[in-house]
Formats: structure tokens, C-alpha cells, sequence
């Protein structure tokens, strides 16, 4: 894993390296720089050593040919099958004994074509010196981040930070003020725009072509899920298969050069990828869990992970690293947002950050992770939701009229067990009456489109009139060509995972160094279970049925049939209690009308409302202070500086 950067255009001393040190933390291990001034190119990269860790390896790296140059940010699990063929067809000799030139030397024999070879997570960029083309690609799940903007007409700026191309220093900084109502609805941005307006994302299996004869960008696709492709195999063989799929993609992402060791939360995912990895490591395996102080946990009542994963590590008798933590958050948030770059309103940063942290001081360098279960095999909640109230849409009208009129009644933020099964029963029977597509959407949002637009200031809430913060997110449904349950699972695969949990999962554990991966978005597992039917992942209430399934003999059942904790945060009493301070300072009369993209009644009524117990709107309180954070790191200060 590293940091990559490039620019198109006239190249200015120090720019490229300037690009380099803002992304420092994601490649504490090297530094390198190519230029061209006659093409005016430059590419910068920071190195992260996980495979090969001597010189023969730096980048940004040239050709055999001397005709292409690439600088490369990820992992290529299936590199030592490449280069063999490589060797055997082509004669190849490699001074390397890692991936980066592997890659290297395939693209400059079979073009574009040879992504589609690729088994890993990436993004890279190569240089064409003789043609004076780019060609910028990202894996086909968007583990890795890429950004890119025109910085003037026909020039080129990207990178895997956003805030390294503010190195770029006339590059505009303009609020997107659409990507921003997306924040505050589900705590990230959809699609591939960036709360930034000039600022973009380039999207997951992606390529960007840069062509010196035209000066334009051009991104086509070379990889898009279906979730429609029928499986003609039956239930029993899909699932050996599947087992199969799993042990291998947690092997082959055990090699390494540096330790190995997992995230392990106590969870179903993250339990199966830690017992598969340790009993595959004939070295020490460290496992890391964080969890809060029980006096923390008051008024979120999430389920408390610990006692599963302790027992995990018990058994495996490998190094077990129990975080306990009550975090300063106030302290933690503004640095962790500019490593952000993003508002993403998330308080699961903070644990991410600080396991991340631990793993490194511990000489962990390389953590697997269970993400992407949930997207690929339908385990959140709202698939659960959307069974229970599709029921209910057997109930007259005005029977259905009359529950959710009476769910919104019920109190929302109270503290204790009971506070929190009436939260959730609420949230569920409130969206009873809406079309079922809006439904879903309902249940992935975290705060309502109303209750958004009174906190916004009125020329926003202007400006943003007639637009839902769904609305990227429905066209991405109704764009997918399965119409029962895949069409959902679709959305949160290419939508919610790229957008929101890769994405921050990659940047705080790079923020110190480590290199995430992610075993169950492994491409031959992804390619088998989105041609799986809807009901092989979700039965009713029975979510990740059949991952569930392959789970039997390899995690005790006790945490196979338990229901999902999620990665809790106990935010709601931190912004109670312990945030009381910060929240008076950016809701605070002169900072709303400094930032101007507030209303200060509508922020002083969701907070007594919440304060109350009668709404439940903490989230929509904290995606406030993430944005108002963001901004005073990346408007009001300088956002190449580091905090």
C-alpha cells in the first residue's frame, strides 16, 4: 500500500514532491519522484513496503523497455502466476521479486486488457513516454481511493488524497452543496462527486485515459457487478464452492513480507477471516478488538462485542491486543477528518483510527478486515426491515396510516434497554406508508430530508429545493437489472461500500502506516455471490443465510446465529454529555453565520429535541460537527499543513 500522485501541465519546482509529503503517512517507507518537462508530467509516490522491501522496488518505477512508467498503490494477489507467464512467453527478467513490476511489465505487453487479469485491490497510473498517454485505473470494488480534478483546461491533477492536490495552490476550494445534503442524510457522498465542486472520484473498476493529442479525460468501465446473472448450480454445491472461495481468498492475502494480523470484533465476519488466517500463519497472529467502558454505553446500548472476541482469541491462543477506551474525541476529530479529506459522518473513524494505531506500535503492518460481508450477502438491519414491513403492506391503508402516524410518537432518545427498542421500532414503522424503493432508502439514511432542511441555511435549502440526498442513490436501483432484493444489495455494493466504509477504513489505517485488506471482496468470491439468487443471502429475517452456512464448522455457533452489532460508538452520550463544550462552539451564533451554511434555530431545536429524548437526532447532530470540523480544516485553514 502506498500514496500516489500525478500532474499534467506546467510543472513548477517542488510541486510534485510538495504532493508527496501530504501523503507521507500513507508511505512512511519511501519517496520517490519521476519527471518529464517536456511532456510537462510529473508522478509522485510514497511507499508503503509489503512485498520485496529493497530498492529494487521503489517507485515510481521504468520499464525493460524503458518506454512506460508506473507508480502503483495496492496489492496483486495473483502476481506470482503473472509474472511466471510473463517469464515463459516473453523472456521477461525481473530485478524485482514483487508485484508492482509484474503489473508493469503485463501493461506494457497487453495494454488496458491486462486489468481485467488483475486479482488484487489498486490504483496505478502509467505513464506511455513514446504515445504521451495516462492510463489511471481502480480496482473493481473501490478498495483504493483515487481523486482527480482539471486543475486548468486540458491539464490533469490526481492522487490518492484529496488534500494532496491542494499542493496545486490555485486549485479551487467550492463546497458541493449537494454532496454535502448526502453527508448529512447517510454520512457520505454518492457517486463519484466529492463534497468538494471541482473535485471527483474516480469510480470503483474504472479507467481514465489522458491522450497529450486531445488534452481531455475520457473514464470508461472494464468491470461492473450484475446481480442478475442466474446460478444454475444448486444451493449445496454453490455453497462448498463458497467455503472453497473463502479459504483461498484468505490465504492468498496472507502473503506478505511483514506481519499479519486482523480486526477482530467478535462479529460472524471478521471471526471467520481471523480463524482462517491464523491456523494459515505458521507465525504470531496479532488480533485487535477495541471496546468502550460499559458507563459508555448508556444511551446507545449496542451490543457489546468483547466477550465473543476474547473467547476467539482464547482458543487460538494467538496475541490477543484488548483496546479499552474512552477516547478524548474532541481532540481526535479535526486531525482525523483532515485524513479524511471527506466530512464522512461516521463516529466508527475513531475506533478504526486507533486499532490501526495500536496494530502499528505492536509491528503489525497488514490487518485483514470482515468488510464487504454485509453488502455482498445482505447483513444490515434494513434487509430485516424491509421483510418485517413488507408484511405490514398487507394491512389496509389506513391501518398502515395509523402505525407509522403513532411510531412517530414513540420517544427516540431515552436512555437505557428500552429507550433503545423503542428507537429502533420507530425508525422501522415511521417509513410504513412510503413506495418501497424510498423505504429502503429511508432505512439507509440516518437522518430525513426534513430534518435536514431545518438546520440548513435558507439559501441552501433554496438551492437544493425539489433534490432528495436519495437521489443518486435511486438511480443507482433502478439502473441495476435485477428487480427483486439484488437490486438493493446492488446499491449498497457499488454505492455504500466504496463511498463509505472502504473508504474510510483505507484512509485511518493509513493514516499510520497500515495496510488493510479484505479477504470477502476477494474477485472470485465477489463474481460468485452476485450471481447468487436474493434468497440465498436474505430469507426473510435471516440475513447472510448462506455465508452463515459456510461459517458451520469453522466459528461456534453461538456467534454464527448472533444478530449484527455493527461497529458501535457510543456517540449519542458522547454528544450528550462529553461533546457538550464543541457542539456550543460550532452551533455558537457567530460560527454558524461565519460559515453560513446553517440555520442556528433549526441546529438549537434538533439539539433540544435530542437533549429531550423526544427525537433521536444525534447523528444528524454529529454529521453537523463532522462537516463544520471538515470545513474549518480545509476552508478556513490552510489544508496543506497538517494538524
Amino acid at each position: 500500500m502506498c500514496g500516489i500522485s500525478g500532474y499534467i501541465g506546467k510543472l513548477e519546482p517542488g510541486f510534485i514532491q510538495r504532493m508527496n509529503h501530504l501523503q507521507s503517512h500513507r508511505g512512511p517507507d519511501g519517496f520517490g519522484v519521476f519527471e518529464d518537462p517536456d511532456a510537462g508530467v510529473a508522478l509522485g509516490h510514497v511507499r508503503l513496503s509489503i512485498l520485496d522491501l529493497s530498492d529494487a522496488a521503489a517507485q515510481p518505477m521504468v520499464s525493460e523497455s524503458g518506454r512506460y512508467v508506473i507508480i502503483f498503490n495496492g496489492e496483486i494477489y495473483n502476481f506470482k502466476e503473472l509474472r511466471t507467464e510473463l517469464e515463459t512467453r516473453f523472456g521477461c527478467r525481473f530485478r524485482s521479486t514483487g508485484d508492482t513490476e509484474v503489473l508493469l511489465e503485463g501493461l506494457a505487453r497487453f495494454g488496458s486488457d491486462y486489468i481485467r487479469r488483475l486479482d488484487g485491490i489498486f490504483a496505478f497510473a502509467l505513464w506511455d513516454r513514446e504515445q504521451r498517454t495516462l492510463l489511471i485505473a481502480r480496482d473493481p470494488v473501490g478498495v483504493k481511493p483515487l481523486y482527480y480534478c482539471e486543475p486548468k483546461p486540458g491539464g490533469l491533477l490526481f492522487a490518492s488524497e484529496i488534500k494532496a492536490l491542494f499542493a496545486y495552490p490555485a486549485l479551487q476550494r467550492e463546497p458541493n452543496f449537494q454532496a454535502l445534503q448526502e453527508h448529512l442524510a447517510r454520512g457520505h457522498a454518492s457517486g463519484t462527486h466529492t463534497a468538494f465542486k471541482h473535485i471527483f472520484r474516480l469510480g470503483p473498476g474504472m479507467t481514465l485515459r489522458w491522450d497529450e493529442k486531445t488534452r481531455k479525460i475520457a473514464i470508461e468501465p472494464y468491470w461492473q457487478p450484475s446481480f442478475n446473472t442466474p446460478d444454475s448450480t444448486s444451493y449445496q454445491s454453490s455453497l462448498y464452492a463458497l467455503q472453497e472461495n473463502i479459504r483461498n481468498a484468505v490465504e492468498k492475502q496472507m502473503v506478505s513480507d511483514v506481519p499479519v494480523g486482523s480486526f477482530l470484533s467478535g462479529g460472524l465476519d471478521s471471526t471467520l477471516i481471523t480463524l482462517l488466517a491464523a491456523n494459515t500463519s505458521d507465525q504470531d497472529f496479532q488480533c485487535f478488538t477495541i471496546t468502550y467502558p460499559s458507563s459508555e454505553n448508556i444511551l446507545d446500548r449496542f451490543v457489546e462485542d468483547t466477550p465473543y472476541a476474547f473467547r476467539i482469541s482464547q482458543n487460538l491462543k494467538k496475541t490477543h491486543v484488548m483496546i479499552n477506551i474512552k477516547p478524548d474525541v474532541a481532540s481526535l476529530l479535526q486531525p482525523l477528518l483532515w485524513h479524511m479529506d471527506e466530512p464522512i459522518a461516521d463516529p466508527a473513524i475513531i475506533a478504526s483510527y486507533l486499532i490501526s494505531q495500536y496494530a502499528r506500535r505492536n509491528g503489525t503492518i497488514v490487518m485483514l478486515s470482515g468488510q464487504g460481508a454485509d453488502e455482498l450477502f445482505g447483513g444490515y438491519p434494513r434487509y430485516q426491515a424491509m421483510d418485517l414491513v413488507g408484511k405490514l403492506n398487507l394491512l389496509p391503508a389506513w391501518m398502515r396510516k395509523r402505525i407509522a402516524t403513532t411510531a412517530a410518537f414513540f420517544p427516540a432518545a431515552l436512555e437505557g434497554r428500552y429507550g433503545a427498542m423503542l428507537r429502533r421500532l420507530r425508525r422501522v414503522m415511521i417509513e410504513l406508508n412510503e413506495p418501497t424503493e424510498r423505504r429502503f432508502m429511508a432505512y439507509c439514511s440516518a437522518n430525513s430530508d426534513d430534518h435536514i432542511g431545518q438546520i440548513l441555511h435558507p439559501e441552501i435549502r433554496a438551492d437544493l429545493q425539489g433534490r432528495s440526498s436519495a437521489d443518486k442513490s435511486l438511480e443507482i436501483i433502478r439502473n441495476c437489472p435485477a428487480k427483486n432484493g439484488n437490486r438493493y444489495l446492488y446499491r449498497d455494493f457499488v454505492d455504500y461500500l466504496p463511498n463509505h466504509n472502504l473508504l474510510y477504513m483505507d484512509k485511518m489505517s493509513m493514516a499510520v502506516g497500515v495496510e488493510s485488506r479484505v479477504p470477502l471482496l476477494d474477485m472470485a468470491l465477489v463474481e460468485q455471490v452476485t450471481s447468487m439468487p436474493f434468497s440465498w443471502k436474505v430469507s426473510g429475517m435471516n440475513t447472510k443465510r448462506i455465508l452463515r452456512d459456510a461459517a458451520m464448522g469453522i466459528v461456534p455457533n453461538e456467534i454464527i446465529y448472533r444478530s449484527k452489532a455493527g461497529f458501535g460508538a457510543p456517540y449519542r452520550k458522547w454528544l450528550r454529555y462529553d461533546l457538550q463544550e464543541l457542539w456550543e462552539d460550532i452551533t455558537s451564533d457567530a460560527s454558524v453565520r461565519r460559515r453560513g451554511w446553517f440555520d442556528v434555530q433549526g441546529l438549537r431545536n434538533i439539539r433540544s429535541s435530542s437533549q429531550s429524548g423526544s427525537l433521536d437526532l444525534y447523528m444528524l447532530q454529529w454529521a453537523v460537527m463532522t462537516v463544520e470540523l471538515w470545513a474549518r480544516t480545509f476552508f478556513d485553514g490552510d489544508p496543506t499543513e497538517k494538524p
